[in-house]
């Protein structure tokens, strides 16, 4: 019998946290969508700025604006999932990258280089035709802080 596919043992991906509450970083808005990463133990929009201390925490799926908002005053859910992201323009990922770790730049886009961002995951496909124009497809390794 020929072994299944999973995203988990092909790619790298950590699935474990699954779908789970995060607390949010003072003036932080988790939109839908967009990755979101953990700082000492609060989530922030991926970043240069968080780029060695950020832990990716997922997709958000249910948002939360904390525009305004204390630290950990507001909470949103995010899921570890394979999903679709712009490239960076700046350093743009390519298909020598595939199967690479590839880096958040910011809340929607990818990088090759590790000072745009936090680590996402695993580049899994690139596709520089996508309509949608996100051409990356990354398997986000996620952990919780």
């Amino acid at each position: 019998m020929a072994q299944s596919f999973v995203i988990a043992r092909n790619y790298g991906q950590n699935p474990a946290p699954g779908r789970h509450p995060v607390k949010l970083d003072a003036n932080v808005n988790a939109e839908i969508g967009n990755m979101l990463v953990q700082v000492a133990g609060y989530g922030r929009v991926p970043a240069v700025a968080n780029a060695a201390t950020g832990h990716m925490a997922g997709i958000v799926l249910e948002p939360y604006d904390n525009t305004g908002g204390a630290q950990g005053a507001g909470s949103c859910v995010v899921d570890s999932i394979t999903a679709y992201f712009a490239n960076d323009n700046t350093n743009p990922c390519t298909q020598a990258h595939v199967g690479l770790t590839v880096y958040a730049s910011s809340g929607t886009t990818i990088s090759s280089n590790s000072a745009d961002g936090p680590p996402a995951g695993k580049l899994i496909s690139f596709n520089s035709s996508n309509q949608q124009g996100r051409s990356c497809e990354v398997a986000l390794n996620c952990f919780t802080s």
